[in-house]
């Protein structure tokens, strides 16, 4: 199960940086709006990192209000709740992260 998790993430995210690189060499005829909408999307599946690592690399500026702000928060949010769901998991006691990855 965890490397399936592991795979999901490396793919999820780097889907959006084949978007960006995509979107800065081939200039897509979609909308702005739509854009945002789809790296919004991508963000709430998981690949909000993806896309902060992408616009990083490639300099990919856009001062619109997705990129600077929600996405960034929907990435801390999840964040987040994963260190609870790991917290909640080991009683709430002081975490470690040996257990969570070593088979027993």
């Amino acid at each position: 199960m965890l490397n399936f998790l592991i795979g999901y993430f490396i793919v999820i995210n780097i889907i959006p940086m084949i978007i960006i690189y995509a979107d800065i060499t081939v200039n897509f005829k979609m909308s702005n709006q739509m854009l945002n909408f789809l790296y919004i999307v991508l963000t709430l599946i998981g690949g909000g990192i993806g896309i902060i690592m992408a616009s990083q690399m490639f300099g990919y500026r856009r001062d619109e209000k997705a990129m600077t702000r929600t996405i960034p928060i929907i990435v801390i949010l999840q964040i987040i709740i994963i260190f609870c769901v790991l917290a909640y998991r080991n009683n709430w006691q002081l975490i470690n992260f040996r257990d969570f990855f070593i088979t027993k």
